[in-house]
């Protein structure tokens, strides 16, 4: 009977150490936005056909990117919901921490950027505003060793926020990230409709540090940009498992427990 009960807590142990394990989080929680407008209403409004995008669970967890073999990108504003709309800066960083400019607060929907990844290192980017909204002039800037490997950055009045949590004030995340699915049609306004491929990514930042009591309200469509023809890092591994995985690995779990549940009582059975 000994046996039997040890072998039964060493598989609830096992099991429990799967799920407690680092390899399956969970999805940010959002909360209230303080003007009435989630993220996932403003992506619907801009979803044309196909699934609409499901922003918990959607979301994939990666925080750095390198070019793809045309080793150029383009970036797209989609819309900025923000009190500090007129200050907040967005761009790319280095594992060094060199950043990039992609829109500045003058620019807002419909703007696009640029991004040429070259050979010897360099980074050019050409920012073009157009319409509906402001329309800026045009800017080129040229950032000497960059490299292509980066991450987002947010600059912000209380600071600066990236896609990597832990280079934020206390570890928080201050975005969340979604990749094209080769199924949704988006279109951003003054842009023609199109289709949200796999090479494409949504970049959501919340503008306001995280966990400060009554500050942030983590609605993260403070500042939203959709970013094409880029890949994760390779060894940047998803934080977030597809919920497929985590329940077929739960339904595995269960599964085999049982399985030696059952084995253990015909033992027993047989013993008596």
């Amino acid at each position: 009977m000994n046996r039997f009960f040890t072998s039964t807590t060493v598989g609830i142990l096992a099991l429990g150490a799967v799920f407690a394990s680092g390899e399956v989080a969970t999805a940010v929680s959002f909360g209230t936005s303080s003007d009435g407008l989630s993220l996932q209403n403003l992506l619907d409004e801009l979803t044309v056909s196909g699934p609409k995008i499901d922003t918990v669970n959607d979301q994939t967890g990666f925080n750095l990117f390198t070019n793809t073999a045309s080793s150029g990108s383009v970036a797209t504003f989609m819309f900025e919901i923000a009190g500090n709309a007129s200050l907040n800066k967005f761009g790319i960083y280095n594992p060094s921490g060199i950043k990039a400019e992609l829109f500045a607060g003058i620019n807002d929907v419909s703007d696009g950027t640029t991004v040429n990844f070259l050979g010897n290192g360099d980074v050019t980017v050409s920012t073009i505003g157009f319409a509906p909204g402001n329309e800026p002039d045009p800017i080129i800037k040229k950032y000497t060793g960059f490299g292509n490997i980066f991450g987002f950055y947010l600059d912000t009045p209380e600071g600066t926020f990236y896609t990597q949590n832990s280079l934020n004030p206390n570890g928080f995340q201050q975005a969340v990230v979604y990749q094209g699915n080769n199924q949704t049609e988006l279109q951003i306004a003054g842009r023609s409709p199109g289709r949200f491929t796999s090479n494409e990514f949504i970049i959501a930042f919340e503008d306001l540090l995280r966990g400060s009591s009554g500050n942030s309200d983590s609605d993260f469509q403070d500042l939203v940009v959709l970013v094409e023809s880029i890949t994760p890092k390779k060894d940047d591994v998803a934080s977030i498992p597809e919920p497929g995985i985590a329940t077929s690995l739960l339904a595995f779990g269960l599964g085999s427990f049982a399985w030696i549940l059952k084995g253990q009582r015909k033992k027993l059975d047989i013993e008596r």
